[in-house]
Protein backbone atom coordinates (compact mmCIF):
# COMPACT_ATOMS: atom_id res chain seq x y z
CA UNK A 1 0.00 0.00 0.00
CA UNK A 2 1.00 3.65 -0.68
CA UNK A 3 2.95 5.74 2.20
CA UNK A 4 -0.11 8.19 2.23
CA UNK A 5 -2.72 5.15 2.60
CA UNK A 6 -1.22 3.98 5.76
CA UNK A 7 -0.27 7.52 6.93
CA UNK A 8 -4.18 8.24 6.70
CA UNK A 9 -5.05 4.79 8.37
CA UNK A 10 -3.30 5.97 11.42
CA UNK A 11 -4.62 8.88 11.50
CA UNK A 12 -8.07 7.55 11.19
CA UNK A 13 -6.89 4.91 14.18
CA UNK A 14 -5.68 7.16 16.18
CA UNK A 15 -7.31 10.50 15.91
CA UNK A 16 -6.51 12.73 18.61
CA UNK A 17 -3.97 13.33 21.66
CA UNK A 18 -5.81 10.84 23.86
CA UNK A 19 -5.71 7.97 21.79
CA UNK A 20 -2.35 8.26 21.50
CA UNK A 21 -1.12 8.90 24.90
CA UNK A 22 -3.44 5.90 25.69
CA UNK A 23 -1.47 4.03 23.21
CA UNK A 24 1.76 5.58 24.63
CA UNK A 25 1.03 4.59 28.52
CA UNK A 26 0.59 1.21 27.87
CA UNK A 27 4.02 0.98 26.10
CA UNK A 28 5.58 3.29 28.71
CA UNK A 29 4.40 0.47 31.49
CA UNK A 30 6.47 -1.84 30.07
CA UNK A 31 9.51 0.06 30.15
CA UNK A 32 9.60 3.10 32.88
CA UNK A 33 9.02 1.30 36.35
CA UNK A 34 12.28 -0.26 36.24
CA UNK A 35 11.76 -2.91 33.84
CA UNK A 36 13.37 -0.99 30.65
CA UNK A 37 14.98 -3.82 28.18
CA UNK A 38 13.14 -6.87 29.48
CA UNK A 39 10.69 -7.46 27.25
CA UNK A 40 11.46 -9.75 24.40
CA UNK A 41 11.27 -8.56 20.41
CA UNK A 42 8.37 -11.15 19.91
CA UNK A 43 6.31 -9.25 23.04
CA UNK A 44 7.21 -5.94 22.12
CA UNK A 45 5.28 -6.16 18.39
CA UNK A 46 2.47 -8.34 20.00
CA UNK A 47 2.20 -5.09 22.73
CA UNK A 48 1.87 -2.56 19.36
CA UNK A 49 -0.08 -4.84 17.42
CA UNK A 50 -2.80 -5.63 20.36
CA UNK A 51 -2.65 -1.80 20.53
CA UNK A 52 -3.02 -1.50 16.99
CA UNK A 53 -5.94 -4.00 16.13
CA UNK A 54 -8.17 -2.85 19.42
CA UNK A 55 -8.39 -0.02 17.50
CA UNK A 56 -9.51 -0.82 14.30
CA UNK A 57 -11.96 -3.42 16.43
CA UNK A 58 -13.29 -0.23 18.18
CA UNK A 59 -14.06 1.15 14.65
CA UNK A 60 -15.39 -1.85 12.92
CA UNK A 61 -15.26 -4.63 14.39
CA UNK A 62 -18.45 -6.24 13.08
CA UNK A 63 -17.06 -5.84 9.58
CA UNK A 64 -14.25 -8.70 9.36
CA UNK A 65 -12.36 -7.75 6.35
CA UNK A 66 -10.89 -4.77 8.07
CA UNK A 67 -8.72 -6.94 10.60
CA UNK A 68 -8.17 -10.39 8.53
CA UNK A 69 -5.21 -11.49 8.29
CA UNK A 70 -4.72 -10.81 4.58
CA UNK A 71 -5.87 -6.99 5.09
CA UNK A 72 -3.59 -6.53 8.21
CA UNK A 73 -0.76 -8.13 6.06
CA UNK A 74 -0.89 -5.25 3.57
CA UNK A 75 -1.01 -2.67 6.41
CA UNK A 76 1.80 -3.84 8.06
CA UNK A 77 4.00 -5.53 5.60
CA UNK A 78 3.98 -9.13 7.56
CA UNK A 79 2.86 -12.45 6.21
CA UNK A 80 -0.43 -13.45 6.72
CA UNK A 81 0.70 -16.45 8.73
CA UNK A 82 2.73 -13.65 10.97
CA UNK A 83 -1.18 -11.72 11.55
CA UNK A 84 -2.81 -14.83 12.68
CA UNK A 85 0.22 -16.11 14.82
CA UNK A 86 -0.05 -12.45 16.46
CA UNK A 87 -3.79 -12.63 16.57
CA UNK A 88 -3.37 -15.90 18.44
CA UNK A 89 -0.53 -14.42 20.98
CA UNK A 90 -2.57 -11.08 21.51
CA UNK A 91 -5.82 -12.68 22.51
CA UNK A 92 -3.56 -14.89 24.98
CA UNK A 93 -1.99 -11.57 26.32
CA UNK A 94 -4.25 -8.53 25.75
CA UNK A 95 -7.86 -10.31 25.04
CA UNK A 96 -10.06 -7.93 23.86
CA UNK A 97 -12.73 -7.28 26.43
CA UNK A 98 -15.51 -6.40 23.85
CA UNK A 99 -15.24 -10.37 21.87
CA UNK A 100 -17.99 -12.11 22.11
CA UNK A 101 -17.50 -15.08 19.96
CA UNK A 102 -21.21 -16.44 19.88
CA UNK A 103 -21.87 -13.03 18.30
CA UNK A 104 -19.09 -13.24 15.64
CA UNK A 105 -20.55 -16.81 14.91
CA UNK A 106 -23.74 -15.93 14.52
CA UNK A 107 -22.77 -13.21 12.03
CA UNK A 108 -20.07 -14.79 10.19
CA UNK A 109 -22.54 -18.01 9.91
CA UNK A 110 -23.96 -16.38 6.75
CA UNK A 111 -21.46 -17.83 4.58
CA UNK A 112 -22.21 -21.11 5.90
CA UNK A 113 -21.76 -23.97 3.29
CA UNK A 114 -23.74 -27.31 3.08
CA UNK A 115 -21.90 -30.40 1.26
CA UNK A 116 -21.07 -33.84 1.85
CA UNK A 117 -23.60 -33.89 5.18
CA UNK A 118 -21.27 -31.26 6.59
CA UNK A 119 -22.16 -27.76 7.62
CA UNK A 120 -19.49 -26.02 6.77
CA UNK A 121 -18.29 -22.20 7.61
CA UNK A 122 -15.27 -20.16 6.80
CA UNK A 123 -13.91 -18.58 9.38
CA UNK A 124 -11.36 -15.95 9.10
CA UNK A 125 -10.49 -15.32 12.65
CA UNK A 126 -8.19 -17.99 14.08
CA UNK A 127 -9.32 -17.17 17.63
CA UNK A 128 -12.96 -17.10 16.75
CA UNK A 129 -12.00 -20.36 15.42
CA UNK A 130 -10.41 -22.07 18.16
CA UNK A 131 -13.27 -20.96 20.49
CA UNK A 132 -15.98 -22.85 18.62
CA UNK A 133 -13.78 -25.38 17.93
CA UNK A 134 -13.31 -25.69 21.61
CA UNK A 135 -17.35 -25.68 22.47
CA UNK A 136 -17.92 -28.37 20.57
CA UNK A 137 -15.08 -30.72 21.44
CA UNK A 138 -16.01 -29.73 25.19
CA UNK A 139 -19.36 -31.77 24.04
CA UNK A 140 -17.68 -34.54 22.78
CA UNK A 141 -18.24 -33.10 19.48
CA UNK A 142 -16.07 -33.45 16.46
CA UNK A 143 -14.66 -30.58 13.71
CA UNK A 144 -12.91 -32.19 11.03
CA UNK A 145 -9.73 -30.88 10.52
CA UNK A 146 -8.27 -29.74 7.62
CA UNK A 147 -5.22 -28.42 6.32
CA UNK A 148 -7.19 -25.03 5.85
CA UNK A 149 -7.49 -24.60 9.52
CA UNK A 150 -10.18 -21.78 9.25
CA UNK A 151 -13.12 -24.00 7.35
CA UNK A 152 -15.27 -25.34 10.16
CA UNK A 153 -16.78 -28.33 9.33
CA UNK A 154 -19.48 -29.82 11.46
CA UNK A 155 -21.95 -32.91 11.42
CA UNK A 156 -25.69 -31.18 11.87
CA UNK A 157 -26.69 -33.39 15.12
CA UNK A 158 -23.33 -31.47 16.63
CA UNK A 159 -24.70 -28.22 15.37
CA UNK A 160 -27.34 -28.57 17.57
CA UNK A 161 -25.78 -29.06 20.67
CA UNK A 162 -23.29 -26.40 19.32
CA UNK A 163 -26.87 -24.25 19.87
CA UNK A 164 -28.32 -25.21 22.85
CA UNK A 165 -24.06 -24.82 24.51
CA UNK A 166 -24.29 -21.05 23.34
CA UNK A 167 -27.91 -20.01 23.87
CA UNK A 168 -28.51 -17.81 27.19
CA UNK A 169 -30.89 -19.26 29.86
CA UNK A 170 -34.58 -17.70 28.13
CA UNK A 171 -33.37 -18.78 24.84
CA UNK A 172 -32.72 -22.04 25.58
CA UNK A 173 -35.96 -22.70 27.24
CA UNK A 174 -37.46 -21.88 24.02
CA UNK A 175 -35.05 -23.82 22.20
CA UNK A 176 -35.65 -27.27 24.29
CA UNK A 177 -39.50 -27.18 24.04
CA UNK A 178 -39.41 -26.75 20.13
CA UNK A 179 -36.93 -29.72 19.94
CA UNK A 180 -39.16 -31.82 21.90
CA UNK A 181 -42.21 -31.18 19.72
CA UNK A 182 -39.97 -31.69 16.49
CA UNK A 183 -38.79 -35.56 18.33
CA UNK A 184 -42.37 -35.79 19.39
CA UNK A 185 -43.31 -35.37 15.57
CA UNK A 186 -40.92 -37.60 14.57
CA UNK A 187 -41.38 -40.44 17.27
CA UNK A 188 -37.70 -39.85 18.23
CA UNK A 189 -37.25 -40.01 21.64
CA UNK A 190 -34.47 -38.23 23.73
CA UNK A 191 -34.98 -37.88 27.01
CA UNK A 192 -33.53 -35.22 29.15
CA UNK A 193 -32.82 -32.96 26.59
CA UNK A 194 -31.82 -30.32 28.75
CA UNK A 195 -28.97 -32.45 30.61
CA UNK A 196 -27.92 -34.76 28.00
CA UNK A 197 -25.97 -34.12 24.34
CA UNK A 198 -28.27 -35.48 21.56
CA UNK A 199 -25.22 -35.25 18.88
CA UNK A 200 -23.89 -38.69 19.32
CA UNK A 201 -28.05 -40.61 19.67
CA UNK A 202 -29.18 -38.32 16.60
CA UNK A 203 -26.64 -39.95 14.61
CA UNK A 204 -29.15 -43.16 15.12
CA UNK A 205 -31.91 -41.34 13.40
CA UNK A 206 -29.88 -40.50 9.84
CA UNK A 207 -28.28 -37.09 8.43
CA UNK A 208 -31.76 -36.42 6.74
CA UNK A 209 -33.68 -36.17 9.49
CA UNK A 210 -31.21 -33.39 11.95
CA UNK A 211 -31.48 -31.77 8.42
CA UNK A 212 -35.68 -31.74 8.47
CA UNK A 213 -35.17 -30.56 12.24
CA UNK A 214 -32.77 -27.74 11.78
CA UNK A 215 -34.92 -26.67 8.80
CA UNK A 216 -38.07 -27.15 10.78
CA UNK A 217 -36.30 -25.08 13.78
CA UNK A 218 -35.25 -22.10 11.63
CA UNK A 219 -38.69 -21.97 9.87
CA UNK A 220 -39.67 -21.66 13.86
CA UNK A 221 -37.88 -18.82 14.78
CA UNK A 222 -37.85 -16.97 11.42
CA UNK A 223 -40.77 -15.13 13.33
CA UNK A 224 -39.17 -14.28 16.32
CA UNK A 225 -37.04 -11.92 17.34
CA UNK A 226 -33.36 -12.92 15.82
CA UNK A 227 -31.26 -13.83 18.61
CA UNK A 228 -28.11 -15.43 18.50
CA UNK A 229 -29.30 -18.86 18.21
CA UNK A 230 -31.91 -17.77 15.75
CA UNK A 231 -29.61 -16.15 12.92
CA UNK A 232 -27.53 -18.89 13.27
CA UNK A 233 -30.44 -21.67 12.62
CA UNK A 234 -31.29 -19.23 9.50
CA UNK A 235 -28.26 -18.69 8.12
CA UNK A 236 -27.09 -22.37 8.42
CA UNK A 237 -31.04 -23.80 7.41
CA UNK A 238 -30.65 -21.61 3.97
CA UNK A 239 -27.22 -23.23 3.49
CA UNK A 240 -28.74 -26.83 3.99
CA UNK A 241 -31.21 -25.80 1.43
CA UNK A 242 -28.87 -24.49 -1.26
CA UNK A 243 -26.48 -27.68 -0.58
CA UNK A 244 -29.43 -30.39 -1.30
CA UNK A 245 -30.72 -28.67 -4.32
CA UNK A 246 -26.94 -28.41 -5.79
CA UNK A 247 -26.97 -32.15 -4.61
CA UNK A 248 -30.00 -33.36 -6.72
Amino acid sequence: MEKVELEKLYKDLFPSEKEKAAAFDEIAKQFYFCNFGTMQKSDIETLLFSLYLDRILEMSEEDMQSYSDYTLSKYLGITQNKVSALKVRKELKYPYPKFDWKKSFACISKNARYENGKIKIHIPDKNLYFEIKNAIESMGGYVDVQLNSTLLQVSPEYFLDLILKISDEADREVLIKKLNEEFHERKISIEAIEKELMGTRLKECGCDTVVEIIIGMAEFFISKDISVFGQLFSNVARAIKDGLKRSK
